[in-house]
């Protein structure tokens, strides 16, 4: 019995480190233009984000072809975080085209997702000179990825203290 409950309390821990999500490397990429945008700026889609999250923020022009020179992300102590993906700057963006430049967080070298709780900025300077800027919120929320991590977050502990009661009565 008590080879039993090591076995349970080994699985529950392999169970709750396999349920963390793994980091990818994101690179910028040109999409078609999101639903509900039909002007030159920046939007960040599905905000609030949680820390820890990559987020999903779109550049997009719409009215003119606008080369872009500077793409800075800002957080909420000031810092600023200069774009480090790919396609390297200058990026153009044609108009007439319906495209934005998709970005996240791992494209300003954050590649554990946003770091800190608050509003952050996204600052793009373009030719012919233009300054958009966007501001978004990250929160600290913890939201299970998948019904795999909801359950191995109740299940672990409750398996856990299961293992370990059954152990302490073994003893005695």
């Amino acid at each position: 019995m008590q080879k039993i409950a090591y076995l349970v309390m080994a699985i529950a821990v392999v169970g709750a480190i396999a349920s963390q999500s793994t980091q990818r490397a994101y690179a910028a990429t040109l999409v078609p233009l999101p639903a509900g945008i039909t002007a030159d700026g920046i939007a960040a889609l599905n905000t609030p984000y949680s820390l820890g999250e990559q987020g999903d923020i779109y550049v997009c022009i719409v009215s003119t072809t606008r080369q872009i020179t500077s793409l800075h992300l800002i957080d909420p102590d000031n810092v600023f975080y200069n774009y480090v993906g790919t396609p390297a700057l200058p990026i153009t963006l044609p108009s007439g085209a319906n495209k934005c430049l998709h970005l996240q967080a791992s494209d300003f070298g954050l590649t554990s997702g946003f770091n800190k709780v608050g509003d952050w900025t996204v600052a793009v300077d373009t030719l012919p000179g233009r300054t958009f800027m966007y501001e978004f919120t990250v929160t600290f929320m913890v939201v299970p990825e998948s019904i795999l991590g909801a359950i191995t977050a109740v299940t672990a502990p409750l398996v856990a203290l299961t293992g370990y009661r059954m152990l302490r009565q073994k003893r005695f």
